[in-house]
């Protein structure tokens, strides 16, 4: 069976930095030129945690050469646009430009990477937008604070136990000397992959990475192992946490392996079958017939440790969270008896592939896509995928669904107000 996947091209300085060119040819003129740094708030340590994303923040103060807020005035001089994000397993940087100004965007980059001057008197501003971004997406928003204590709650030991926003009091407590460190062990040429995808060619990505990277040299080791691995479950986990929130709000997660194991197509399948689009099992019976929430979703976090399948949903107005999750849990039988129709897998092969190559039309969602697998040192899973779901059958969803979501390895989080 034909791939849709773009043919990439790749090639590694002697300093360990990887470069993926990913040639677009469509005239669009536009190119996504992006760093992926292998480091999240999975590298960091109870006690330190959201250290990853703060410096996300820190990377657009002041450089060697240039002043803070620089960076995005040069970007948006030549009409690009800049972001970056933090997740628990890397850290992602992007210019979204036309073609002529990726060499610029990669000069940009290779500034940050080895001129950051991290300064305490920049430091201690943006530490406080940090926080106050923790306020307003976390603790005084019901959902966030919702998903928040879910991995609390669902991961014990290992440092998904913490979502990359971090914990308060850490934020309050880091030093300068903390971010430094954290910079210099994994801002490094080995640990990063640049990843550049539109309208270019190998040749020029290669000739500008090279340029303005091969010269920056690595400083040190980098811890290769995060040795935490999460104890195997052994026991149902009900919580029930309270916050002003007009309506109950419910979660459940399932722990589930890696992303690079066997059973994660099947695992995306199911919660494409769970809620993707109108004719979704969940969207079909709770918000539809029952008409018991506002809004539900299931989904497949794919991990470089092992990961969660999760069920976010909150409830009408009136409406028991516990008695969502009865009808949730009915539906994971359903599925576990096999009551599957054919016509539903092939609905779930069609859309996956739908979307999958609607994926690969933009610049942007290209480099995404491919350079999460580069970063995590496998890009195995991407390449197989297409084959995979064409191979699907709807014993494979039944078969996931019985040995992951079982009453043992389920964490339940119900949010609702206390009376």
């Amino acid at each position: 069976m034909a791939n849709s996947l773009l043919k990439y091209h790749t090639k590694t300085l002697e300093n360990g930095l990887q470069i993926v060119a990913i040639e677009m040819d469509n005239g669009s003129d536009v190119v996504s030129t992006n760093i992926f740094y292998n480091v999240g708030s999975r590298n960091e340590i109870m006690g330190k945690s959201g250290i990853a994303h703060m410096l996300e923040h820190l990377n657009f103060k002041s450089t060697e050469n240039l002043k803070a807020g620089e960076f995005d005035e040069i970007v948006k001089g030549f009409g690009g646009v800049n972001n970056a994000s933090t997740s628990f397993d890397y850290t992602k940087y992007f210019i979204k430009s036309s073609s002529k100004n990726m060499e610029k965007s990669l000069e940009l980059f290779a500034e940050l990477m080895q001129n950051l001057t991290l300064k305490d008197e920049e430091f201690q501003p943006e530490r406080d937008v940090v926080a106050e971004e923790r306020r307003w997406r976390t603790d005084n928003n019901p959902m966030g604070y919702l998903q928040y204590r879910l991995f609390n709650n669902a991961y014990i030991y290992h440092p998904y136990h913490w979502t990359p926003i971090g914990f308060t009091q850490d934020i309050m407590n880091w030093s300068i000397e903390d971010i430094k460190d954290f910079h210099s062990t994994y801002y490094q040429p080995k640990n990063a992959v640049i990843v550049v995808a539109g309208d270019i060619t190998k040749e020029e990505v290669f000739e500008a990475s090279e340029k303005y990277f091969a010269k920056i040299k690595n400083e040190k080791e980098i811890p290769q192992k995060v040795h935490m691995v999460e104890p195997q479950q052994d026991g149902e986990k009900n919580i029930t946490i309270y916050k002003d929130s007009q309506v109950e709000m419910l979660a459940m997660a399932f722990h589930i392996p890696n992303y690079e194991h066997e059973d994660q197509v099947a695992l995306s399948a199911l919660s494409e079958l769970l809620s993707a689009g109108k004719s979704s099992y969940l969207q079909k019976i709770l918000v539809d017939e029952k008409r018991l929430v506002n809004s539900v979703y299931a989904y497949n976090l794919e991990l470089t440790d092992p990961g969660l399948f999760l069920f976010v949903a909150v409830c009408n107005e009136g409406i028991k969270a516990k008695d969502v999750k009865k009808e949730i849990d009915n539906i994971i039988k359903n599925i576990k008896d096999g009551k599957i129709s054919q016509k539903e897998i092939e609905r779930i092969k069609i859309n996956t592939k739908a979307d999958f190559i609607f994926s690969l039309e933009s610049s942007s969602s290209v480099a995404s896509l491919y350079g999460s697998y580069f970063v995590r040192g496998n890009t195995k899973p991407l390449f197989e995928y297409e084959k995979n779901i064409e191979k699907l059958k709807k014993e494979d969803i039944s078969k996931v669904a019985k040995k992951y979501l079982t009453k043992k390895n389920s964490t339940t989080v119900i949010l609702k107000k206390e009376k």
